[in-house]
């Protein structure tokens, strides 16, 4: 009897809420105060009710669990998904955590994965800006996702139903579900590496250059796109649908915009701005002539296509050396 009222007492002096009995908490850094500034920076982009990924990271009860997971992955740098190496150049968007950041995170998970202190009100939201308001919209066909499939890519002809000539400046896939409909590839008549225009993720803002991409009257527009099937959908049967929103000039810009795929060696015309890269191998980009590269990118995973723009385009003259056995796609500008 004397055994099982210490027991009881011993159970009743955990603290409630803050961590696992088990666990001893050694960590300097908390959930709240240290850990949610990093994954909201980087992460809950994805990780949160409307991303694609399979589970949240907004609250502490949502990243508690996956607390030894998130330390893995952050240090097999699978997460968050930015493949590109540090270099030269910035890029636009970067995901990649600074070495800062991944001890927080390492430490928080290996002592204890504290709670922290709650701040009074929580987060504040931030202010959604509205839509803007596209030149032309297109529907895309219902797509059923069945059970047995985690990933299918869908490649689709869309008709512009354009009369005259136009040039598209810029684009944007949207879906209510951005955790069944992942991500677009857009491409001009077909699907080709020089008809290429871009990929965006359904979370993701207006991808829009400084040109435009000539189309045609009467020319079709190719998309393909990345359709995910989370597994909290079990054996249900699920229909998404989508809307790609295009920006159009009726007037030439400047600049006009081209891809082409990357080789050994590439020449670009002159005056030519180098806009971004689409890698599906790893690589590494240079200009002929120069020892520091312009972009390394050390994984290129099919189910997770990033393109990489630069933050200011780069001016380019002559060759890009990437490599034989490199393949992938380079966006420029040029007049």
């Amino acid at each position: 009897m004397k055994k099982k009222n210490l027991i009881l007492l011993f159970c009743c002096a955990l603290p409630s809420g803050k961590a696992e009995a088990h666990d001893i908490i050694s960590s300097r850094y908390s959930y709240r105060e240290h850990v949610l500034p990093i994954l909201e920076a980087h992460c809950v982009r994805c990780h949160s009710p409307e991303g694609p990924a399979p589970f949240r990271l907004t609250s502490y009860l949502d990243a508690r669990p996956q607390a030894v997971a998130i330390k893995e992955e952050v240090l097999l740098r699978n997460m968050p998904p930015w493949y590109a190496e540090e270099g030269q150049q910035s890029l636009i968007g970067e995901h990649r955590l600074s070495a800062a950041e991944i001890d927080i995170i390492v430490e928080w998970a290996s002592g204890g994965a504290p709670e922290g202190k709650r701040t009074p009100g929580g987060n504040t939201l931030e202010k959604i800006k509205p839509p803007e308001v596209a030149d032309l919209e297109l529907e895309l066909p219902e797509q059923i996702l069945v059970p047995g499939k985690q990933r299918e890519t869908v490649r689709l002809t869309l008709d512009t139903g354009l009369s005259e000539t136009a040039w598209i400046t810029g684009w944007e896939l949207s879906g209510a579900r951005a955790d069944l409909l992942r991500s677009g590839s857009l491409y001009r008549v077909r699907i080709a590496p020089e008809n290429y225009l871009g990929t965006r993720m359904t979370i993701d803002e207006k991808l829009s250059w400084a040109a435009g991409a000539k189309l045609e009257a009467g020319e079709d527009l190719a998309l393909s796109i990345l359709y995910t099937r989370p597994w909290t959908l079990g054996d249900k049967r699920e229909s998404v649908r989508g809307r790609l929103r295009i920006w159009l000039s009726k007037t030439r810009p400047k600049r006009l915009l081209h891809a082409r795929g990357l080789g050994e060696t590439d020449n670009l015309p002159p005056g030519s701005r180098l806009f971004g890269v689409l890698p599906s191998t790893p690589m590494k980009l240079k200009a002929s002539g120069e020892t520091e590269d312009l972009i390394e990118v050390f994984a290129a995973p099919g189910h997770w296509p990033i393109l990489y723009r630069f933050n200011e385009p780069l001016k380019i003259s002559g060759k890009l050396e990437a490599g034989p056995k490199t393949r992938g796609v380079v966006l420029y500008t040029a007049p």
